[in-house]
């Protein structure tokens, strides 16, 4: 029995001595440290002013425009689907898209084989025709080298028949033969009209074998980059098949989606805000058009837009066009104003003779380089902003 008690004794000793020790460990017996009066363990001190900013401005509290965007895509105002006019075999394609072309720079050339024993038998078909009208102003000159004495022949036996002196037979063989030159002479006009009439259809053949020759060598009608190509060396082309692309870079617009309830806002020659983010560009838009019927699907209208130049604009990229809808109350401030630090945004504010940084959340960015705040600033505060040149 006595021997449990010494045990239990024990346990409860070193037990002790543990908990000794942890305390010891934590500064349980240490002396607690002295404040100055005023002063509280735990708190932080009062903040300390910062320096005097080099320039300032005022958080102003005011209305802003509610606006709303439509995205779109940019495109080409010019682009020119360049198809063939003529039925032959592709020999050579000359560029690659991205190549800038001039007005008259050769794209395609066609096999023009064809073409050239085409307007070679039309040649030949002119001259044939040619020929023949030849021959038949001859015959016409033979027949009116026969008509003029038969014609002298003929009046002169009908003066003489009414007077007796020749008989009614030489009159009658004098009439049939003037008769018989004046047919000659018809006859011969109208050979005369057909072999003109063949020589013409065959120039016409001759003028369109000539053009569609010309067509073999497909040339670009406006200066611009080839935006696409459609077809190689030893392709089919055909009439209405699109060969190659030529799009103007330097005249854009911006094709955006205004949804229904809006479009009632939108007219023909007004200008709105477009941004590109790809390119970090914001430029201005003039509404060139504004198709007059709904996409059914996504109830919304589609707005052309006529974008002033800007560097870094290509077609195909994304837009944005924005849209007045109202307006809202906001505070802003410079956007210089505002220092970013990982996730954190601040304000240097003057508080009575002192400055102060001030956590803020900004929202949109606004006209005139100026960015809202959302929280942080109730507006009329007075507002810290760096150098001109550290600004910039």
């Amino acid at each position: 029995m006595a021997f449990r008690w010494k045990k239990a004794l024990g346990g409860v000793a070193l037990l002790g001595a543990v908990v000794a020790i942890v305390l010891w460990a934590t500064g349980t017996f240490r002396r607690a440290p002295r404040f100055a009066p005023g002063a509280a363990p735990g708190l932080a001190s009062r903040p300390t002013s910062l320096p005097t900013p080099p320039a300032s401005a005022l958080a102003v509290r005011g209305d802003v425009p509610v606006l709303e965007e439509a995205v779109g895509t940019v495109r080409s105002r010019t682009v020119v689907a360049i198809s063939a006019q003529v039925s032959a075999q592709v020999l050579e394609v000359a560029l690659r898209p991205g190549a800038r072309v001039s007005v008259g720079t050769p794209l395609v050339v066609l096999d023009d084989r064809e073409l050239v024993a085409r307007k070679a038998q039309a040649l030949q078909a002119v001259e044939g025709a040619s020929a023949a009208r030849r021959r038949a102003e001859q015959a016409k000159a033979q027949a009116d080298a026969r008509l003029h004495p038969a014609s002298l022949r003929h009046e002169r036996m009908q003066k003489l028949v009414k007077t007796g002196t020749v008989t009614p037979e030489l009159a009658e063989a004098a009439e049939a033969d003037w008769l018989s030159a004046k047919a000659s002479v018809t006859d011969a006009e109208a050979s005369v009209a057909a072999a003109e009439a063949q020589r013409l259809h065959a120039a016409q053949v001759v003028a369109e074998a000539e053009v569609a020759l010309g067509h073999a060598r497909v040339a670009s009608p406006i200066a611009g980059v080839v935006s696409e190509r459609a077809v190689e060396p030893g392709d089919l082309a055909w009439p209405g098949r699109t060969l190659l692309v030529v799009l103007d870079p330097e005249t854009l617009r911006l094709e955006a989606r205004v949804r229904e309830a809006l479009i009632a806002r939108v007219t023909a020659g007004q200008t709105y805000d477009v941004s590109v983010p790809a390119a970090n560009v914001t430029t201005r838009g003039t509404v060139a058009e504004v198709v007059p019927s709904a996409d059914p699907a996504s109830r919304s209208f589609t707005v052309r837009l006529d974008l002033d130049p800007a560097v870094g604009l290509h077609p195909g990229m994304f837009g944005r066009m924005r849209l007045a809808v109202g307006t809202r109350v906001a505070v802003s401030v410079p956007h210089t104003a505002v220092v970013r630090v990982g996730q954190l945004e601040t304000v240097v504010v003057r508080e009575g003779e002192r400055w102060l940084r001030r956590l803020v959340t900004t929202g949109v960015a606004l006209d005139g380089a100026r960015v809202e705040v959302l929280s942080g600033l109730a507006g009329g505060e007075t507002v810290g902003l760096p150098a001109p040149e550290a600004a910039r």
